[in-house]
């Protein structure tokens, strides 16, 4: 899928969400480009996929990686939602940028 709505796009593999078994626990990365054409690799998941993943690997906090936006419930539409909210919070896509920065600082 490829979507371009208010100065974004995104991009997702929909086979994947089509066949994620439990919407409500599990999580797909999205791939954003800003209106600026600034590239963004995000983890969209759900609250129960992070206590799965931290069960999982038997600690007690997610470690660092790839910034996450939590969704109830991994849909087409809600990962749209979650992810223009994000982007219209600020301007630019400021929280997202700081999001993929992050990663970075020193």
């Amino acid at each position: 899928m490829h979507e371009k709505k208010s100065g974004f796009s995104i991009e997702l593999d929909e086979t994947q969400l089509n066949e994620i078994e439990d919407v409500y626990n599990s999580n797909i990365e999205v791939f954003v480009r800003l209106q600026d054409e600034f590239p963004l690799t995000i983890v969209v998941g759900t609250p129960k996929n992070l206590q799965y993943l931290m069960e999982k690997d038997k600690v007690n906090f997610y470690g660092p990686g790839l910034p996450w936006i939590i969704v109830q419930k991994l849909t087409k539409e809600i990962i749209q939602e979650a992810i223009k909210a994000y982007i219209d919070d600020k301007p630019e896509g400021y929280w997202l940028k700081l999001y993929h920065f992050a990663t970075d600082i020193d």
